[in-house]
């Protein structure tokens, strides 16, 4: 059985917010996680989430790493070898 790939967000402007490291704001990160913003939210707040980093003067911004994203997805693959 061949699994689909993983689906991208769309890199528009208002999707993706383009750090020097690679980063997703929390809607792009919550599409490429195939979760609700909502769900991301909860995750964060119970620690549960992949790693963020908060920016700006407030911390209000949230900013995740690509790379991060792939391995908290890594991290909860099931089955095959």
């Amino acid at each position: 059985m061949q699994s689909s790939p993983i689906p991208r967000p769309k890199t528009t402007q208002s999707v993706l917010f383009a750090t020097s490291s690679g980063g997703l704001q929390s809607p792009a990160a919550a599409a490429y996680l195939g979760v609700a913003r909502q769900t991301l939210a909860n995750w964060r707040v119970r620690g549960e989430g992949p790693p963020y980093a908060r920016l700006g003067k407030s911390g209000a911004r949230i900013v995740y790493r690509i790379s991060d994203l792939d391995l908290f997805l890594a991290e909860r693959m099931v089955g095959g070898s």
